[in-house]
């Protein structure tokens, strides 16, 4: 796999996979691939059979007679069958007790016993009660010869399973160099059946073809350059400006700075933007790099990752989507190193210097974390305006309800910091004006969905239900200290650990368990950080003012799983 990640995808135009694909004899090789696939997967399922069918006949295998000839007996009952062995015991005494009865163990497990049972006719019906009583359970022997003929018949053929399976996948391997081959088909014949099913896209009539679609803007002079390469000055390209009504329908494509495109891939996990939204990616980015940092805090852990990610860029080719998240987990990487110089951590020591401390400043690291929450959600709130005033229409929800949210939560500010910081100062009293006023903002500006009186009415007080969902989002904040002082704690206890062990063994076992141990928080605390991260981005800061629902652009291409697909005029310039 690693190999495989080394190796750069190889360039082909489409000329080259026609060509690829009409001279390599695919059609034969595939038919055998498959055929070979299908006879694999038919031995995997008759290896399940008879792997049940060894499993059950290893437990009567030491019955060295034909089951069969139970049921000849004149005068007698024969019987085989299991029973808990908790009712073993008490089976042998009442079957004792019933006389002229045999019983044999043929095989016993931890739970079961595997049983010949044998009694008089005349004694059949009270028999049968006893072992009803026991939990008896008769087995029916479907087989034709003894229970150690079959078994042996079985076993041969998992052997001669196992053989023809070995044979087959030798013959695979001899087909190695067939796979890029066949990769090259399949890149082609993708790319065949996406222009295939796009002919009912497509007007056409004997002489002349129409078809409509959407392009990035910067791409548009390349679209007419190719076209003239095909059809000379006979056609006819025009490019409109996406029309107001047609947002709904149009499909979007994300264009941002090289430091924030690495975050579109959360955007997209969420939802796309529709055509007339913000990007959210570039506002979101600062807040979850920064929040990121704050949940991991380790200058050791962040230069690791900045490292390792480098390393993986420049060692392996990953697929562009990966790439970008590789991008993503460096970038995050920077303010995980910065926060950690901040908590004075590395790799759960502590330096000498920190400008605040998870041991002793657990209130100022919780106070900042809210403060970070709180200017996230104002951030959302003021995009959430300013969407809103952009709209000639929505100017008084924009006063009303963005603005009167954030009224709210300066009030509430004001009031905590006239109890806390400035107690002897009319701050708090201005605070606590200031909140009554922004309550009747909010209840109007709630009342502005309502469609009747009642319903205004209704709208408008249940509008102050959400303080709570306000409150809570600022809470959900704290998680940022939480995690990181977490991740501190945990590295340095591993620390501590190892403290204790002998010298000798420091620089022996101690090295395994130090990377071992700290490879573990490692892990664990970047998971952390990332999940966590997502969670604030997705319910604290996006709800506030970001719809999504966007449709994604899919460029007329095949999906490039194999080779790279360039242009032939690239293909040129890559030669010289």
């Amino acid at each position: 796999m690693v190999q495989a990640l080394r190796k750069p995808l190889r360039h082909y135009t489409l000329r080259q996979l026609s060509e690829h694909a009409n001279t390599f004899d695919w059609q034969n090789v595939y038919s055998d691939l498959r055929q070979q696939d299908k006879r694999l997967r038919t031995i995997e399922q008759k290896r399940q059979e008879l792997s049940l069918k060894e499993d059950e006949l290893n437990k009567w295998q030491y019955f060295d007679e034909n089951p069969a000839i139970l049921s000849t007996f004149n005068e007698t009952i024969g019987l085989l069958g299991t029973v808990p062995n908790t009712e073993l015991n008490h089976l042998k005494e009442e079957m004792r007790k019933l006389q002229h009865t045999y019983l044999e163990i043929i095989h016993q497990t931890s739970t079961t016993s595997y049983l010949l049972l044998l009694f008089l006719k005349e004694k059949s019906e009270e028999a049968h009660d006893i072992l009803n009583e026991a939990g008896f359970q008769e087995y029916e022997y479907p087989y034709e010869d003894k229970p150690a003929q079959v078994l042996k018949q079985t076993k041969e053929q998992l052997q001669q399973l196992a053989s023809e399976e070995k044979s087959i996948k030798t013959r695979l391997k001899t087909q190695k160099n067939n796979y890029e081959n066949l990769g090259l088909v399949a890149e082609y014949l993708d790319g065949l059946l996406m222009r295939v099913n796009a002919n009912k896209y497509l007007l056409q009539s004997n002489y002349t073809m129409e078809l409509t679609g959407w392009i990035p803007a910067k791409q548009t002079e390349q679209l007419d350059q190719q076209i003239r390469q095909v059809a000379g000055k006979d056609y006819f390209l025009e490019f409109t400006e996406v029309k107001e009504e047609e947002y709904s329908q149009t499909p979007v494509l994300l264009k941002n700075h090289k430091l924030i495109k690495p975050f579109e891939g959360l955007v997209e996990m969420y939802s796309l933007p529709q055509y007339w939204e913000l990007d959210p990616t570039p506002f979101m980015m600062p807040f979850y790099a920064l929040a990121f940092g704050l949940m991991v805090a380790d200058f050791g852990y962040g230069l690791l990752l900045f490292v390792a990610s480098a390393l993986a860029k420049y060692l392996l080719n990953f697929k562009p989507a990966m790439k970008q998240n590789i991008n993503m987990f460096q970038i995050c990487s920077v303010p995980t190193m910065m926060w950690g110089l901040i908590y004075g951590n590395i790799f759960g020591r502590q330096f000498s210097f920190q400008l605040l401390s998870t041991d002793s400043d657990i209130t100022e690291i919780l106070v900042m974390s809210m403060i970070f929450g709180f200017i996230q959600i104002m951030f959302g709130l003021g995009l959430k305006f300013y969407l809103l005033w952009q709209k000639e229409s929505a100017k008084l929800k924009a006063l009303l309800q963005a603005g009167a949210w954030m009224f709210f939560l300066i009030s509430v500010a004001m009031i905590a910091a006239g109890m806390v910081l400035v107690p002897d100062t009319s701050l708090q009293t201005i605070g606590i004006v200031c909140l009554i006023a922004s309550l009747v903002m909010i209840v109007i500006g709630g009342s502005l969905d309502g469609q009747t009186v009642i319903g205004k009415i209704g709208s408008g007080l249940y509008s102050i239900m959400n303080i709570t969902n306000y409150l809570s989002d600022l809470i959900s904040y704290t998680r940022l200290m939480a995690l990181g002082v977490a991740g501190g704690s945990i590295g340095a206890a591993f620390n501590l650990i190892l403290s204790y062990l002998p010298i000798p063994a420091k620089f022996t076992i101690g090295i395994v368990l130090f990377i071992g141990l700290h490879g573990l928080n490692i892990f664990l605390s970047h998971l952390s950080a990332y999940v966590h991260g997502i969670r604030l981005q997705y319910l604290e800061f996006f709800n506030k003012f970001y719809t999504g629902g966007g449709r994604v652009f899919k460029p007329f291409k095949s999906s490039e799983a194999y080779v790279q697909v360039i242009s032939e005029r690239k293909q040129e310039q890559e030669d010289k």
